[in-house]
């Protein structure tokens, strides 16, 4: 029965993520902390795995489409999330170390991630009347990059609302084409997050029991996600995106909750 409930949220998770560029990690994460089954470090590597499946999958299925943002400028993003996401992951294995415990770690992680979550919620509210910048220096591509990939494995997340809103915001794309970058970027952190655990000593010390059966559903979330991407209109994209965002809310304030109270007892 718990495989069968992983393999669910795993599913259900990548699925969405999959068609709003979200990449599934986002609920997937915090939800994995209010079950309580495994610790922060565990649980970050459960999703970065899953989400790295569901992004590899998803990638795969749209990358022979034609896109207005160039090959190439994907590339950058990517490669620079890559090294966001090897310094993000230093930077959570610095935090885990110094933290008291691990509801200390958990308050942190889903504080910035409630944070993130309402600014980007209110964004995509009123995004119609905020001017996009459409930045095209490759320099901010870089430091676009670099940021979002420390956030992605430092949250633990896949990043995927952040990348999205902020693709909108500085270089003027439209959210179908900012889903399929996010789902680049995500990829990219997710494989340099998962290369440093490696090099750092291995995955030994973390519970990766669930890991398979997440895998499997982060692998169909991931296909039919992007067959279901295809045949939505914009409109269905931002609805859905919105709706993901007011769960991770939810999800947050849950979590921030329970572990504060569990820091008192």
């Amino acid at each position: 029965m718990v495989a069968i409930l992983y393999f669910f949220i795993a599913l259900v998770c990548t699925f969405a993520g999959a068609i709003t560029g979200m990449g599934g990690g986002v609920v997937i994460k915090p939800v994995l902390d209010m079950l309580g089954d495994f610790d922060s470090a565990s649980i970050g590597a459960l999703s970065s795995i899953t989400v790295l499946a569901m992004s590899i999958t998803t990638f795969a299925r749209q990358v022979g489409k034609k896109r207005k943002i160039s090959i190439a400028k994907l590339i950058v993003l990517g490669i620079s999330s890559a090294g966001g996401g090897v310094l993000g992951q230093y930077i959570f294995e610095i935090m885990t170390d110094g933290a008291d415990n691990a509801h200390t770690v958990k308050i942190i992680q889903n504080s910035i991630l409630l944070f993130l979550i309402v600014c980007i919620f209110f964004y995509m509210l009123f995004r119609k009347r905020i001017k996009p910048l459409h930045l095209q220096n490759t320099l901010f591509y870089i430091l676009t990059g670099i940021l979002l990939g420390v956030l992605s494995s430092f949250l633990g997340i896949g990043g995927g609302p952040l990348n999205v809103a902020i693709f909108m915001i500085l270089f003027g794309m439209e959210i179908k084409e900012a889903t399929f970058a996010s789902i680049i970027t995500i990829m990219f952190a997710q494989i340099a997050k998962v290369v440093t655990i490696l090099i750092g000593g291995g995955f030994g010390s973390y519970d990766l029991t669930m890991l398979p059966y997440m895998v499997v559903a982060g692998v169909l979330g991931g296909l039919i996600g992007s067959i279901v991407a295809k045949k939505i209109s914009s409109k269905v994209t931002a609805v859905a995106f919105n709706i993901m965002q007011l769960a991770v809310m939810v999800i947050c304030v849950v979590n921030i909750a329970t572990n504060s109270m569990a820091l008192n007892v």
